[in-house]
């Protein structure tokens, strides 16, 4: 096996060559049938009539579907039930002598799945790889605007091993008597070649994507990837997809490395269905990746198909895995022209075998492919839903028109929320549990035959304001503004109606907010946090506190007959003398700041040392005043 070598920008090959062996064997395959031809009537048991004669055939009317006949009928009261009188053909297999040696066409049950279609010549999948053998007996005719990216020129390819092995397995001719068959032998391959020896580089992949798109191509195979993620790559596949292509891509080579294994791109970008690999005991191959990112799993293991210069032989890996499921996709398509991108790609996982752990696992993750089952399930029309917010416990929608009977399934990622049982009603309503804001819930609906409609997923709206903040003291001494509000939310400090500054909460809540200027001691103000949905928390209010001492006192003239010091200091604080430490007198300034201090008369000399404290018990310089005569 051919493991990717870890590097930035080359891709390289997810194979395993194992063997190259030619074939000869000869079987012979039914043309297809309709349907039906008219009505199956049960009547019910009578005690005049025999069991024999309970059930008829009946003919459609002209200008009448078989639908509405069933209908009609099964409204009788002697009609037990009515039902098509379905044809059926012989279970024959292509007459490819190779044939026989695919397993995973019976692993697939693809032969099931071509009585419903074989691929419609309209159907085109692009193959992004090393180029193909475009006149091996088995691919010709099946080639629309094959393109070399890497000497920039239309239809000549390299006869590149492993994608002229994977075109085989996509659409390798059925019924021409050589080799083996495709899984779906009657779609159209775009062969684009990327690779220069064994490397392709992002760019060379990019561009090939963008011929892709412009050329019409329905679905896109990539079986190649590297551990490193680009944002370039990224969106080319973005945009792909945005154009209703359908991308499948491997998941990797690597799984038998454990714990080391790291995710491989294009498969792990979202809107890429990333395919892992099964042996013919439906057991993941021990080489095969393993990640959440991981949607679905297909036959991976020693398959035979096409190879250069009109050879067969087998290879393995997740690269042989992934057209298996682009070969099922376009089935899909083929019979069902109608649906869109989403629509296949979730009949791939709604039909898919369920193996390993219930559910989707990081091994299998939906399931393995199933073609048989994929062409016999139809698409229902989805339900209408209102979205709720995460005060809300109920969840409503209407039921299409066609529904009648079945379940409602309300679900996020990690548990069902609730299942509503649906016989011919057209509103339902399910209580849930309070959801997070920001939660994603889908709703299905499942009809009693297991057919399902693609999920409509909402996220839960955010309509609970935040908390309200908390904040760290604010000093008149300070711009600075600080405390922990709900993270992600905008918190804004006001005086009254004046905004005074705003910053973002980080995502651990902290915030620290500039403010406009300094507040005075005293001032209120007031902090709010608002969230991302425009919810706006009750606000919290501060009251600025005193971190500021006042201002050195001024004194008037102090003299020899002096008893009563008088000057200004700040508004309403105490002042205090001193002579040597001790203190001589004390009183309280007004309202507007001016002292009067009862001293005893001091000797002319002395040094007086007058302080203001205000109530914060901050305490002014002193100022120093000598007594004269």
């Amino acid at each position: 096996m051919y493991k990717p070598i870890q590097a930035i920008l080359p891709v390289v090959l997810l194979l395993m060559l194992l063997l190259l062996l030619p074939y000869q064997r000869d079987f012979a395959f039914a043309e297809e049938a309709p349907q039906s031809d008219g009505v199956i009537v049960k009547y019910k048991a009578t005690d005049d009539e025999p069991i024999n004669e309970l059930i008829e055939k009946v003919e459609v009317p002209k200008g009448q579907t078989t639908d509405k006949l069933i209908e009609k009928l099964e409204k009788r009261k002697n009609v037990e039930y009515a039902e098509p009188n379905y044809l059926f053909k012989k279970m024959e297999i292509p007459n490819d002598p190779a044939y026989i040696d695919q397993w995973h066409h019976e692993n697939l049950g693809t032969e099931a799945a071509w009585t419903k279609s074989m691929g419609a010549n309209g159907m085109i999948v692009a193959i992004i790889d090393d180029g193909i053998d475009r006149k091996h007996e088995d691919l010709t005719g099946k080639i629309v605007n094959a393109y070399d990216t890497i000497r920039k020129r239309k239809n000549i390819l390299p006869e590149g091993q492993h994608g002229t092995h994977i075109a085989g397995i996509i659409a390798g001719s059925a019924n021409n008597g050589i080799g083996g068959a495709g899984v779906a032998p009657n779609v159209k391959l775009m062969p684009i070649n990327v690779f220069e020896g064994k490397y392709a580089d992002t760019a060379n992949i990019i561009e090939a994507i963008h011929y892709a798109i412009q050329h019409k191509a329905n679905i896109i195979n990539m079986s190649l990837g590297v551990n490193a993620y680009s944002e370039a790559f990224n969106k080319a596949v973005q945009e792909a997809s945005k154009k209703g292509i359908l991308i499948v891509a491997a998941a990797g080579n690597e799984g038998d490395m454990g714990k080391n294994v790291q995710r491989v791109y294009p498969a792990a970008y979202s809107n890429v269905i990333s395919v892992a690999s099964t042996d013919k005991s439906d057991k993941r191959t021990s080489y095969s990746n393993y990640d959440s990112t991981v949607d679905i799993a297909a036959p991976g293991d020693k398959i035979l198909s096409t190879l250069p210069h009109g050879r067969y032989g087998w290879m393995s890996g997740t690269s042989m895995a992934t057209p298996m499921v682009a070969g099922v996709a376009a089935l899909i398509w083929s019979n069902e022209p109608k649906l869109n991108k989403t629509e296949v790609e979730y009949r791939l996982y709604d039909s898919a075998k369920d193996l390993g752990t219930k559910g989707k696992d990081i091994y299998y993750g939906n399931g393995k492919v199933n073609a048989k089952k994929a062409l016999e399930m139809k698409t229902l029309a989805r339900p209408v839903v209102q979205t709720i917010s995460d005060k809300d416990i109920k969840v409503t929608g209407n039921i299409p028109a066609d529904f009648k009977t079945g379940t409602v399934s309300i679900y996020t990622d990690k548990k069902q929320l609730a299942t509503v049982k649906i016989n011919g009603q057209k509103t339902f309503a399910a209580t849930i549990a309070k959801q997070t804001a920001g939660t994603a819930i889908s709703t299905r609906i499942i009809d009693n035959s297991g057919n399902k409609s693609v999920p409509v997923t909402f996220k839960v709206e955010d309509k609970t304001a935040p908390s309200k903040p908390s904040v760290n003291t604010v000093g008149d001494n300070t711009v600075k503004v600080t405390g922990k509000a709900e993270a992600g939310s905008s918190v804004t400090v006001k005086n009254r109606s004046t905004v005074l500054g705003k910053a973002n909460a980080n995502g651990a809540g902290n915030f620290t907010i500039t403010i406009s200027k300094k507040q005075k001691a005293g001032i209120v103000l007031s902090i709010t946090a608002t969230d991302k949905a425009g919810n706006t928390s009750q606000f919290k209010t501060v009251t600025v506190a005193d971190k500021t001492a006042p201002s050195k006192p001024t004194v008037d003239k102090v003299t020899t007959k002096t008893t009563i010091v008088t000057g200004k200091a700040e508004a309403n604080s105490t002042m205090s003398i001193k002579v040597s430490g001790k203190e001589i007198g004390s009183a309280t300034a007004t309202n507007k700041g001016t002292f009067a201090v009862r001293i005893p008369k001091q000797k002319a000399g002395k040094n007086l040392y007058v302080t203001a404290k205000d109530k914060a018990k901050h305490v002014s310089e002193a100022r120093k005043v000598t007594v004269t005569k």
